[in-house]
């Protein structure tokens, strides 16, 4: 079975869970004698490494690049993809890695993976929503299978798009805790040194940090917890602002572009890791943090109550003061935390990413004889 995946998710971020996901998906599936893999990547600064993917039935086209994710390199990758596809030949299964099906990469089958809807729920956070949701009405339309990351993502896929629901079925991301690193470890202790409150990842409008910041000040959390924040890039002059605004710029301390290694030390001394995002189709860092024992409050909507389920402390996204509340609540309840931190530890062991690789190549296998992705993809 030949498969091809393309650049567009590792031309427009350098980490995050779309990029990891394709990249376990290849190293996962390297490993089955049957597959033939071409990943056409190009100009890259990705997180994850490539190089360890190469063997005799993968072949990787990747080079190393100081080119900062966004439209210049999603453009020279898509003109380098272009220009190699064609001698590739034609593959049994293309799968994209992100909503656009790249023009001259001819494929039997195409897979397409659904990751959320997070355009077509917040339409007034992006400029460029209708290019986006016309993108992908048209790849929907082509592909021969969908796979949704979660039961909430597929609702949503159903809900936005007319698509017929016997090709579209849900396979659960994997996890596998971050590495853990004593000099990272003696980091984030030697620069945050009191105890902290943890958010992690993109800060975009829908991941609704403004409201961590502000809840963070109004439960009064600074007089005994600072505000970690790692990965995400640096801050921006608003957010930095808007924590001058509640006086908590000399609590607030920021890892811009932050390791595995890093990320898992950050996570396992934290007191608490806050997650208020108000859209996930999956959501990884929840996972990792409970991994690593830290006790976990998310905001109780989309994907997350369904991934991480009673191991996990929900506010109301919708009740002004809900996160405030909370916080104040659970940091001064260590005894809740900790019980809270066992129930969170099983929750990661429900999803693995040599399973989801499973299912993944189920779904190939019945793409290309025509049976049913419902029985596949179980």
């Amino acid at each position: 079975m030949h498969i091809v995946y393309d650049h567009q998710v590792f031309s427009l971020q350098d980490a995050g869970g779309a990029s990891r996901y394709h990249f376990e998906l290849l190293r996962h599936m390297k490993d089955l004698p049957e597959i033939h893999a071409d990943l056409i990547v190009g100009l890259d600064r990705s997180r994850y490494c490539f190089k360890e993917l190469v063997q005799n039935n993968v072949r990787i086209l990747s080079r190393r690049s100081s080119l900062k994710p966004g439209f210049v390199r999603y453009a020279l990758n898509e003109a380098i993809t272009n220009a190699v596809a064609p001698f590739r030949g034609t593959a049994d299964i293309y799968h994209p890695t992100l909503y656009r099906a790249c023009p001259l990469i001819r494929a039997r089958r195409v897979v397409v993976t659904h990751h959320d809807c997070v355009q077509e729920r917040f339409p007034h956070l992006f400029s460029n929503v209708r290019r986006i949701i016309d993108a992908k009405r048209k790849l929907f339309a082509r592909a021969d299978a969908i796979i949704c990351i979660s039961n909430s993502a597929r609702n949503d896929l159903l809900k936005f798009y007319s698509v017929d629901p016997a090709k579209a079925c849900v396979i659960y991301h994997g996890h596998d805790p971050l590495p853990r690193d004593a000099a990272m470890g003696d980091r984030v202790r030697r620069e945050v040194q009191r105890p902290y409150v943890l958010y992690v990842g993109s800060r975009a409008p829908y991941k609704n940090f403004s409201a961590l910041l502000q809840a963070f000040g109004a439960a009064g959390a600074a007089d005994a917890f600072d505000l970690v924040v790692a990965g995400g890039g640096a801050l921006t002059r608003a957010e930095r602002e808007l924590a001058s605004s509640l006086q908590l710029e000399e609590h607030l301390h920021a890892f811009p572009a932050a390791s595995d290694a890093l990320m898992a030390e950050a996570y396992a001394n934290a007191t608490l890791f806050v997650y208020p995002s108000l859209y996930e189709g999956f959501g990884l860092p929840p996972l990792e943090a409970m991994s690593a024992g830290c006790p976990v409050l998310l905001s109780a909507c989309s994907s997350l109550p369904e991934i991480c389920g009673d191991g996990a402390f929900y506010f109301d996204p919708g009740a002004p003061d809900s996160l405030a509340r909370m916080l104040k609540d659970l940091l001064t309840d260590a005894g809740a935390r900790g019980r809270m931190a066992c129930r969170g530890a099983k929750v990661p062991l429900r999803y693995g990413w040599k399973e989801c690789v499973r299912r993944t190549h189920g779904i190939y296998e019945a793409c290309l004889r025509g049976s049913s992705l419902t029985a596949a993809a179980a």
